[in-house]
């Protein structure tokens, strides 16, 4: 088995790069609390270690953390926060980064592992020979308290029936209903102010956006009307038009089915097709690699409006400001259409593992504990409280500083990002309900359209199965061959590449991924409303 193991690591880690998503791509649903407690509901009641390791003696046990993440803006365990941590579970953390998005698969494969993995690849990970199921050491270590949710332990149950971590960014149905300020993060949309103002555009249906697109390329010939995030691409306009990008929705029926064959997909590839013949959209742009290519160019300041992340426009006006130019970006921040839709089908994203290689497991279980306790929580996603934060009178937290700003205030304490190895969608959502930003006003308006389903999320697919390599073929066939469909040369060559793609997507297994999902899901959705009843 464990031969077996390592062997389909080794042979499937190029396959498995496209399931490597912390969640829906369209965003996950976060949720904020209007309780005294300000993170109630959270993933596990854990009060920490108690003072059981000593903290003074100069014996701490260090720790070492892998971050599988290659953007992870933090390659140290320092500032005030994470010495704090330390502080209070009275151990010695390191971490290491990941240099490439290899390094987690030949780790496992030669079994030359840290203590802690931090990583949204449970495929690698939810085994039994690689990793310490939580409910093997909660039976292991019975004084310490780490008593986690049934919810939780459901969404993040292995096929062999243990949870060996608790998804990051997911808080349960009836947790979203106990609160009244829900902030849902999504892609976006933003545009030149100041030429919007000039040429007296509007933004208030999705027409608008052709109107708006037609002037401007009248008006500024040697402006690139329109660029895209090279990840995110159009995912705004799907969100728009009622659309999920990628994975299983559930159909009228009931049933699961592939993301290729909702209604209306044929004209979304339309639409852009057609802004991309009426030059609004460059060829250069969607030979794009990196996030840095679009931020480069539209702060460069020949971009009048840009696809990307709701947060971006924020970000980018950062960076214009720094250099010293006027101009700024608005973000639309209503919804353009009745039939817009934020899929959130996530259970959770990346999460701690305890390897079998870790050389002190009940140390590392405190870490655990500690981190996804709701304490912990606040200390590693908010910071010290008296220091980094105050709270109001509803339990919401006040910042001195920017929660949502550059890494030039956040890293030197250590702030917001280590609370993201281990947090629920409530301790983020709690974090910005307090925000005044055009960011967080887009994600308060985008809260009504949500349809959620973590159900879906947990239709996951097994490293050395045939579904994992159908899954992955098909993500890899569609990159590729909807640049074909967005750069068609008129309207019937568009028709064309879009029934080749489905056809391409028949050959390669798309029906077998369907039949995958319904022999399971709805057995898993009767179980998980049934365990929502008895939590409510």
């Amino acid at each position: 088995m464990k031969c077996k193991k390592v062997l389909a690591v080794l042979l499937t880690v190029a396959m498995t790069m496209s399931l490597m998503a912390c969640g829906d791509s369209q965003g996950t649903q976060k949720d904020v609390s209007t309780s005294e407690g300000g993170m109630e509901n959270t993933v596990a009641e854990a009060k920490g270690p108690e003072g059981d390791i000593p903290t003074d003696s100069g014996e701490n046990p260090t720790l070492t953390l892998f971050v599988d993440e290659t953007w992870w803006p933090y390659d140290k365990w320092e500032g005030a926060v994470p010495e704090e941590f330390e502080k209070r579970l009275g151990v010695n953390i390191e971490v290491t980064r990941a240099a490439d998005e290899n390094q987690l698969s030949l780790m496992v494969a030669s079994g030359d592992m840290p203590d802690i993995i931090c990583s949204y690849r449970y495929q690698y990970l939810a085994d039994s020979q690689v990793c310490y199921p939580l409910d093997e050491l909660h039976e292991m270590y019975p004084d310490v308290s780490f008593e986690v949710d049934p919810v939780y332990q459901f969404v993040n149950k292995a096929s062999d029936g243990h949870y060996y971590t608790i998804g990051c960014g997911f808080s349960p149905d009836y947790a979203y209903k106990e609160y009244d300020k829900i902030l849902t993060e999504g892609p976006g949309f933003m545009y030149r102010k100041d030429i919007a103002d000039e040429l007296e555009l509007e933004f208030n249906t999705l027409d608008d956006l052709d109107t708006a697109f037609e002037k401007v390329s009248q008006a500024y010939p040697d402006y690139m009307v329109c660029s895209f995030n090279c990840i995110h691409k159009f995912s705004w306009l799907m969100q728009q038009m009622g659309l999920k990008n990628g994975g299983y929705y559930e159909a009228s029926d009931g049933r699961l089915k592939w993301w290729l064959r909702q209604d209306g997909i044929l004209d979304y590839y339309k639409k852009v097709n057609e802004w991309y013949r009426k030059g609004y959209l460059s060829a250069e742009n969607f030979a794009y690699q990196s996030e840095d290519e679009t931020k480069e160019i539209c702060v460069g300041g020949k971009v009048f409006a840009n696809f990307g992340y709701d947060n971006h426009a924020d970000n980018y006006n950062t960076a214009i400001k720094a250099n010293g130019d006027d101009y700024a970006f608005s973000l639309v921040t209503t919804e353009l259409s009745d039939n817009c839709v934020a899929y959130d089908t996530s259970c959770g994203g990346r999460g701690l593992y305890l390897t079998r290689s870790c050389k002190d497991v009940e140390a590392a279980y405190k870490v655990l504990a500690y981190a996804y306790s709701d304490e912990g929580m606040k200390l590693l996603l908010w910071g010290i409280e008296g220091e980094d934060y105050t709270t109001d009178s509803e339990g919401y937290p006040i910042f001195n500083y920017d929660y949502q700003g550059d890494n030039s205030v956040l890293q030197p304490r250590g702030l917001k990002y280590w609370g993201w190895l281990a947090h629920n969608a409530i301790g983020t959502s709690i974090a910005e309900a307090n925000a005044d930003s055009q960011t967080a006003e887009d994600r308060k308006n985008l809260t009504a359209y949500v349809k959620r389903n973590p159900v879906i999320g947990m239709i996951r697919f097994a490293t050395d199965s045939d579904e994992a390599n159908i899954n992955a073929k098909l993500d890899e066939m569609v990159k590729n061959q909807q640049t074909n469909i967005f750069m068609a040369e008129n309207e019937e060559a568009c028709e064309e590449a879009f029934q080749e793609m489905i056809q391409q997507a028949e050959q390669i297994g798309m029906s077998r991924l369907e039949e995958y999902g319904n022999q399971s899901y709805p057995e898993l959705k009767k179980e998980y409303n049934e365990i929502i009843a008895a939590m409510e």
